[in-house]
């Protein structure tokens, strides 16, 4: 019992010594460092410093295949986790190819700064954990409309639907768009779907089944009957317009512009009476005009 509670205390001094400012005017190191991924997103977590100088910042950097062999080791900031107060990093966007990553965080504050906390061992993507996804379906006329929430691109969705009763008879679509629209079901039937994520052979778990009905929009008489009045309804139009076409149109058109009787003199050559003038209207119209002939020399 003694030297149980030795070691105890010992344990004790030293997780203490860990969180207590040194002499030197450095900040203790974070704890618990490590990665959690879901689905192909990387969140960095880590234990907030428990020290007297406030406020606390932490500053993140990655280091990928790229950086290590091509870039002789240098190691690369993640961008939107650079002084930042909270212990969580999104690094998504920065480990973005399927190579071994080396993680690290460092606290500052007023000038005085950590060492660098690693997350231990290399993460690789390839072992994010796969959860089911999460699913969102509606019922549009003949055709059901599927919705994938927080879905990364580089995830491969496989979708499962049959139809209630015939469960033998399952189809299978790989998710290449989203929403993802699946047309064609017979009204009055009721489907059901599923989905699973799957990534380099491994699969998550599927998410339960929804089963939606297809309602009837109309009984098929109905939309016969429909189609003959739409028919019937068409061609009527189209002969009355053709009627007041041929019928009114002439009709406005003389009203608006009308014609006027074109002058005898237009249609005939020579006119068909000529005008009488009197002896005395012929004497008024005619004038005496002098005509000098030019002098012969």
């Amino acid at each position: 019992m003694h030297q149980n509670g030795s070691l105890y205390a010992l344990l004790l001094v030293l997780n203490l010594t860990s969180l207590i400012e040194t002499d030197t005017g450095e900040l203790p190191l974070p704890q618990e460092v490590h990665i959690e991924s879901t689905n192909m997103k990387h969140l960095l977590k880590w234990s907030a410093l428990k020290v007297s100088c406030h406020p606390v910042s932490y500053s993140v950097q990655y280091q990928g295949f790229f950086e290590l062999y091509i870039k002789n080791g240098s190691w690369e900031d993640a961008p939107v986790c650079q002084l930042i107060r909270s212990s969580v990093c999104d690094l998504t966007p920065g480990l973005g190819s399927d190579s071994d990553y080396n993680v690290r965080v460092r606290a500052e504050c007023r000038g005085r700064v950590s060492g660098w906390a690693s997350t231990g061992k290399p993460f690789n993507r390839r072992e994010t954990n796969l959860t089911a996804p999460s699913m969102n379906v509606s019922v549009f006329g003949d055709s059901i409309l599927v919705e994938f929430s927080d879905l990364p691109e580089t995830l491969e969705v496989t979708l499962k639907h049959w139809r209630r009763g015939q469960e033998r008879g399952v189809s299978t679509h790989r998710i290449i768009a989203n929403p993802f629209h699946l047309g064609g079901l017979e009204e009055g039937a009721t489907y059901c779907l599923s989905a699973l994520i799957a990534l380099h052979n491994r699969n998550s778990s599927s998410t339960e089944a929804q089963c939606l009905h297809i309602s009837r929009s109309m009984l098929p008489w109905l939309k016969s009957v429909i189609v003959c009045v739409a028919v019937v309804t068409v061609t009527g139009l189209g002969l009355a317009v053709f009627w007041c076409t041929k019928r009114c149109f002439p009709t406005l058109l003389y009203t608006c512009w009308p014609k006027e009787p074109v002058p005898d003199v237009l249609l005939h050559r020579e006119p068909r009476s000529m005008l009488k003038i009197t002896p005395e209207e012929s004497h008024e119209l005619c004038q005496p005009v002098l005509v000098l002939l030019p002098t012969q020399s």
